[in-house]
């Protein structure tokens, strides 16, 4: 039977959270949306059936996203669309993120997460809770063609709150897992490129995994376990797994007997998966209780200059929008992108830093093309381009610097682009949505770049 949620367990789980050896590991049970926390996965799995326009009669009466794919697909639906349908659910409806998620994003002991979901929600929920609404918590994603599949660093070496879909992240393209043929291809694709992954997979070994609503089958589950264990389940370890499933979780029965009766040190919670999260939040604010204004520590401290080789990005304040797609786009596929708006602050000579970035650090230069910076005969990034004019000189014919991406139906035969760049090929990239080839050449040319000689 699950063992019973006594005092000394959450002496124990908080004890390990505080010391930093606990990452949360989130599946879609606890993920919800508005003020009814209702659970976004089941929300969806009914909007992409009116989508797809799948008839209701075909479906369970509470039917899940592989439900709906399966019947999509048996009819002779493309799968592509799909993945465009949910994608734009979530960018159009823009659930915001309930309870649950909100009140684990405020245990400031938590700096990484992993995520079984495909959906932005727990990094919104960190953003609202921690950065005052700024868009300051890093993404990464794996799928199996992405071009960085590792953490950057060690999570005790991260700056700041970090969200690791372990399934792929929401996207035009099928890069995220919707159903279970997904499931069996990113399952596969994980446990053959995690010997490479060596500082996710360190940290996944090396610290206790609090899973929670996670509502995989129980043998995925004791799949998803071995191949971040690396090791067989029932061999004696210092660290601990500590599942928090629902009730009527399908397969619960079996995973506390496995789970029980195999290794003592994986510990199955039958409770509801947002009620686990609230008692947890509510047992921490206990011991560490916020003061008026301690948030604003969780803010990371500025970075003073763009790193050397980082892409530069110029944009219209106007399309900011779409440059915040553009740039969690490209940093999903492993690109280093400078954003000027998140680290300008008041004071300083921000005029001669713009310049010294454009002109000399940065190993490309990307030019966010729009109705806005094509119909303006005046704008600050027109300066910005004209110093990225001054620069391409330097370098030798064909030597690729110039990046423009046309962001709506303006003329892909810009007019206001410096006179020099008129020539070169722009990239249509309709709202900032970065494909799969854009991402993958952008990543190239980047580390091409930055292994020369002309970055200072």
């Amino acid at each position: 039977m699950a063992i019973p949620i006594d005092s000394d367990f959450w002496e124990d789980l908080l004890v390990f959270i505080e010391e930093g050896k606990v990452i949360p590991v989130i599946g879609e049970g606890v993920v919800t949306f508005g003020p009814d926390n209702q659970n976004l996965y089941g929300w969806l799995a009914k909007s992409l059936a009116k989508k797809l326009q799948v008839p209701p009669d075909s479906l369970p009466a509470t039917p899940t996203l592989n439900d709906v794919v399966c019947r999509h697909l048996l009819r002779g639906g493309a799968r592509n669309v799909i993945y465009t349908r949910l994608q734009r659910l979530l960018r159009d409806e823009c659930p915001e993120p309930g309870t649950a998620l909100r009140e684990l994003a405020s245990i400031s002991a938590f700096n990484f997460f992993l995520t079984t979901t495909f959906d932005p929600l727990l990094e919104n929920a960190l953003n609202a809770e921690r950065y005052g609404g700024q868009r300051l918590t890093q993404t990464l994603s794996f799928f199996p063609e992405a071009a960085l599949k590792d953490l950057p660093v060690r999570k005790s070496a991260l700056s700041r709150a970090t969200v690791y879909h372990l399934l792929g992240h929401v996207s035009p393209c099928p890069e995220y897992v919707v159903w279970e043929e997904d499931v069996l291809e990113f399952v596969c694709a994980l446990h053959q490129h995690l010997p490479v992954m060596e500082k996710l997979a360190r940290d996944l070994k090396e610290h206790s995994l609090l899973v929670i609503g996670l509502n995989f089958s129980d043998w995925l589950v004791r799949f998803f376990l071995r191949i971040t264990r690396q090791s067989r389940l029932s061999e004696s370890r210092a660290t601990t797994e500590v599942l928090a499933v629902g009730l009527t979780a399908a397969g619960s029965e079996s995973m506390v007997l496995f789970f029980g009766g195999v290794s003592r040190n994986i510990h199955v919670i039958e409770c509801d998966p947002s009620e686990f999260v609230l008692e947890l939040n509510r047992r921490w604010r206990e011991k560490h209780p916020v003061m008026e204004g301690e948030r604003s520590e969780f803010l990371p401290p500025p970075e003073p200059e763009m790193p050397a080789g980082a892409i530069f990005m110029s944009y219209a304040r106007e399309d900011e929008e779409a440059a915040r797609r553009l740039k969690a786009g490209l940093e999903r596929h492993g690109c280093l992108v400078w954003y000027d708006r998140e680290r300008l602050k008041p004071g300083g000579n921000w005029h001669n830093n713009l310049e010294d970035e454009v002109k000399g650090r940065c190993s490309l230069f990307l030019s966010v093309i729009s109705r806005t910076t094509e119909g303006a005969p005046a704008g600050y990034f027109h300066q910005e381009r004209n110093w990225a004019a001054e620069w391409q000189a330097m370098f030798s014919e064909g030597e690729e610097f110039y990046v423009p991406v046309v962001i709506d139906d303006s003329s892909l035969a810009t007019k206001r682009e410096p006179r020099s760049f008129r020539n070169v090929q722009s990239t249509h990239l309709p709202g900032g949505e970065v494909t799969v080839e854009f991402g993958k050449q952008m990543r190239q040319l980047m580390e091409k770049r930055r292994a020369g000689s002309t970055i200072q």
